[in-house]
């Protein structure tokens, strides 16, 4: 019992970011209510199939392997380009397929040709910090306005169970503090239906079960563009799962073998081409997991394992999958502010690994005001770039964390400096 209760826990913890995936997606793929639906449950069964693997064959760390802004933005830039230039919608859905299969494989022939362990010495302390801050702050965002944009007594109730979390997880009960966030949830959300701010769950009987679609939107057609831009997202994200893994490496407090960061990029490749096999979304590690093993004070394999077998569970039940969808996003928000304010003080941690000089510093200003800027610009503003491109360039995280690598390397490497 124990250990389900922590399962459902990981499950709660991370549903924000899975929920709103779908339902942003659909709007912009002109997805039906059912087609819609659809995706949310295939998001679901991806998440834990790959989260199952990842702790079996690939990093061995309970990190989730969870749908990824990353990849469902780039769908959303290529989906708008894709329809002003005349492209059905129907064929832009085959195109993504294609390009997500492509982009999957790659990665899984990187992972395995050890591409990490050939580049890793190039990834300081202070830029994995940078990179778990500006996620921090990327992740930040979309909890605080979930929770400010759906109404003030949303925003009340939430603000009253980030308090009840708190006064939990400081609990001297072992038990209570480490179901903080269940707990916490499971009483805002009551306290929601009680006033009538939430909408009490329909659940939907027929049919009950799911299996996942083999091309949910049609047989896979291979733009050009579209592989290369995905393909080029692939690459980049490749930070992405060397900042996840070093962020649970902070909230463990011991190192992981570098082997075990270029497994985690094979199976994390295998995941985004089964995602385009099936029609759903591209997976990386999430690096909020790690807050949530910081804040609950230890690592649960068992529990991490349970949540990833329920959330497959939710991916082909279709009640249980309608009733995790349900939960009010301003709720949602409260839990991810939680998990952010670890993820911020690990990224702290890593800027400051080493005294902050006039290079060091500029270096993480630079890095910092750059990933943050490009964060809060407006998206009307990257319509001017080309559509391979929007998907990364429009990513504060990645392009932020890309200047820092270059600072720290070639513009004002230590090499250079010395040299003057």
């Amino acid at each position: 019992m124990r250990r389900l209760i922590l399962g459902l826990q990981w499950v709660v913890f991370h549903a924000g970011v899975i929920v709103s995936a779908p339902v942003v997606l659909g709007a912009a793929l002109q997805l039906s209510p059912t087609q819609t639906a659809a995706l949310m449950q295939l998001s679901f069964f991806i998440t834990g199939l790959g989260s199952l693997l990842q702790y079996l064959v690939g990093h061995n760390l309970s990190l989730l392997e969870g749908v990824a802004p990353p990849w469902w933005g780039a769908f959303i830039g290529l989906a708008i380009v894709g329809t002003a230039s005349g492209k059905s919608i129907e064929v832009i859905r085959t195109d993504i397929e294609g390009g997500m299969i492509l982009a999957g494989f790659l990665l899984a022939i990187l992972g395995f040709a050890g591409i990490i362990q050939k580049l890793g010495k190039y990834v300081t302390p202070r830029i994995t910090g940078i990179m778990l801050f500006l996620f921090g702050v990327q992740v930040g965002g979309v909890g605080i306005k979930s929770l400010v944009t759906n109404g003030g007594m949303e925003l009340l109730l939430g603000g009253l169970a980030l308090l009840f979390i708190l006064f939990l997880l400081f609990r001297k009960e072992v038990f209570l503090s480490q179901s903080a966030i269940l707990l916490g949830v499971l009483v805002g959300w009551a306290a929601y239906l009680a006033l009538g701010v939430s909408k009490k769950p329909t659940l939907e009987m027929n049919p009950v079960l799911s299996l996942p679609p083999l091309f949910l939107w049609g047989k896979p057609t291979f733009d050009l563009g579209t592989v290369f831009s995905l393909c080029v997202l692939g690459l980049l994200l490749v930070l992405n799962v060397v900042g996840s893994i070093k962020a649970m490496e902070n909230a463990l407090g011991k190192e992981v073998p570098i082997r075990s960061y270029d497994r985690g990029l094979s199976v994390t490749g295998l995941t985004c081409g089964i995602a385009g096999i099936t029609g759903g979304i591209g997976t990386i590690p999430m690096a909020i997991s790690a807050g949530l093993v910081s804040v609950t004070g230890r690592e649960t394999p068992k529990a991490f394992l349970t949540a990833s077998i329920l959330y497959m569970v939710f991916g082909l039940v279709v009640p249980l999958g309608t009733l995790l969808s349900s939960i009010p996003l301003s709720l949602a928000g409260t839990v991810l502010l939680v998990s952010v304010s670890s993820l911020l003080a690990f990224g702290v941690r890593g800027m400051t690994a080493e005294p902050l000089g006039k290079r060091e510093s500029l270096i993480v200003g630079l890095g910092l005001l750059t990933g943050i800027g490009i964060l809060y610009l407006p998206a009307e503003l990257w319509r001017g770039v080309p559509f391979w491109a929007r998907g990364f360039v429009s990513n504060g995280v990645i392009m932020g964390t890309i200047l820092t690598i270059l600072l720290e390397h070639v513009i004002i490497s230590k090499k250079v400096i010395v040299g003057h």
